[in-house]
């Protein structure tokens, strides 16, 4: 039996679609605002438009083309066919975080990029591996659950996940970007409770965590120690690390209930170097001073919208490798949140983990776009069986 195309494409979740591109969008305006200068009331408005798309926001407009046609691609690709690479994704994966941390661009203490001096541009691996472990864990997971009224009740059937996620989680731990690293294992442990794995099995791995976070704290490097410390205490060094989370902080709260409004020049990120990285990892804050407490109340909405419709479209899933993979996405985008809120606004520890569709960063937008063309795949194809096949 053969289904047109046509078909397929009238299947496409449009929620999700007008979210991503809504706050893909919204991205390259924050950005613009957070970098330019501010609008003078006898400055030629047209004369000030073609000054604001410059530099980093004229980047990320191409890398925004660049994400949607790469998610509009995987969308036409059934999933199911992508599972039978999954073994070739994962080695792949690991061979390229090899390649970076031997032969990369060492970019403020991290060896994670590949960087392109003459297109003043990099590529962070790390960050597209996410998208091979999420179907990678899906494979795994799927092969343990399917066709079976049960989840995963024996730990030996979790040791093909533990491998695996140990060993591309440990080849980003080494260049070393734990903040990443951890979305890896965040994804890994999401999956196990969305498997149904019995407690026998969960109470040990918990366990085993908890007594090797000694361990952990021994592999952090003075400087990411620092950060721990500065997250429970800012003013402990506040011209140093303490110094991006208390401008942070000040900057997000100035905005007010309804903000300064985007392009104005009485933003405090107009000042030069007020507020370092202000449209990529605090591009939050530097959002919340323009658009307000309101905006920022609506723009996390519409993050939570997005990603309790991927949770709603992974339960319609027609099988359980395809729910995984839209599971996975939904905890990449998940984690990615909440941290970088969060460390925007003083409640979690700074990690450099940018805030997706918003963040300046081609690696990252491309990842989520990707990653949501995958998720937009499997609901494509939700009314389909196995013998289907697209012209």
């Amino acid at each position: 039996m053969e289904v047109s195309k046509n078909k397929v494409i009238r299947r496409i979740d449009w929620i999700t679609v007008a979210l991503t591109l809504g706050l893909s969008v919204f991205g390259v305006i924050c950005i613009a605002s957070a970098t330019s200068q501010g609008f003078e009331e006898d400055q030629p408005f047209m004369a000030y438009l073609g000054t604001l798309f410059t530099g980093n926001a004229v980047k990320q407009l191409i890398f925004l083309a660049l994400s949607i046609a790469l998610g509009i691609a995987i969308m036409f690709v059934d999933y199911n066919n992508i599972r039978d690479f999954s073994a070739i994704i994962l080695w792949v994966a690991a061979g390229v975080l090899v390649a970076v941390r031997l032969f990369g661009s060492n970019q403020r203490g991290l060896t994670g990029w590949f960087y392109f001096d003459a297109l003043g541009v990099g590529i962070q691996p790390a960050e597209f591996c996410k998208l091979a472990a999420i179907l990678v864990f899906a494979n795994e997971f799927a092969k343990k659950t399917e066709g079976r009224s049960i989840g995963i009740a024996k730990f030996s059937e979790l040791w093909p996940i533990l491998w695996k996620c140990g060993m591309l989680a440990g080849l980003v731990i080494i260049q070393p970007d734990f903040g990443t690293a951890m979305i890896y294992i965040t994804i890994a442990i999401a999956l196990l409770f969305m498997a149904k794995t019995s407690f026998k099995v969960l109470g040990p791995l918990i366990g085993g965590g908890l007594a090797s976070l000694p361990l952990l704290w021994m592999l952090l490097t003075p400087e990411q120690k620092n950060r721990v410390y500065v997250f429970l205490d800012p003013t402990l060094d506040p011209e140093g690390a303490g110094y991006n989370v208390l401008r942070a902080k000040s900057v997000s709260s100035s905005g007010g209930m309804w903000g300064k409004g985007l392009f104005s020049k009485e933003l405090l990120t107009q000042r030069n170097n007020y507020l370092p990285e202000e449209h990529t990892d605090f591009i939050f804050s530097s959002t919340c001073e323009a658009i307000g407490f309101i905006g920022a109340l609506l723009l996390t909405l519409a993050y939570i919208l997005l990603i309790v419709r991927l949770f709603y479209l992974s339960m319609r899933a027609k099988d359980d490798y395809g729910s995984y993979i839209v599971m996975g996405v939904a905890f990449m985008l998940l984690f990615h949140f909440v941290e970088n809120v969060g460390m925007n606004i003083g409640i979690m520890p700074v990690t450099g983990i940018p805030l997706p569709m918003l963040s300046y960063g081609g690696s990252n937008l491309m990842t989520t776009l990707f990653g949501i063309g995958l998720a937009l795949n499997v609901d494509m194809r939700r009314a389909r069986n196995n013998k289907l096949q697209i012209r």
